[in-house]
């Protein structure tokens, strides 16, 4: 009968850190940074896709570059990779503009609820 006592004492510990860890990731709404993550890693790879699939073969045909992401040059044989660094500027510029009309429309959106 003790046994099964002292068994009953170990789960109770057990069942409370479950409990303050789902308290701790409701409070700090860890699930929904998680999502975010994820959703944003996601858009991050759309936009990398479409930079790669779409702008660069425009530059690659303005610029009449074969590769344009491995356009470098040397100097005192250290390389300078220019492409990359193109490409990785309009990565960041097309996320950048994404996310400000996003954010652009929730805010007008909330500023016209607030009214």
């Amino acid at each position: 009968m003790l046994s099964h006592i002292d068994g009953i004492k170990k789960v109770k510990p057990i069942t409370n850190l479950f409990g303050k860890i789902s308290v701790f990731l409701k409070e700090y709404a860890v699930l929904s940074v998680a999502i975010g993550v994820i959703v944003a890693q996601a858009a991050k790879d759309f936009v990398d896709a479409i930079v790669k699939g779409f702008f660069m073969p425009l530059i690659q045909l303005t610029f009449s570059i074969n590769n344009f992401t491995s356009l470098d040059f040397s100097l005192k044989g250290v390389h300078f990779n220019i492409g990359g660094i193109v490409s990785s500027l309009l990565t960041f510029l097309i996320v950048l503009i994404v996310l400000y009309f996003i954010v652009k429309k929730i805010v007008l959106h909330d500023e016209k609820r607030d009214k």
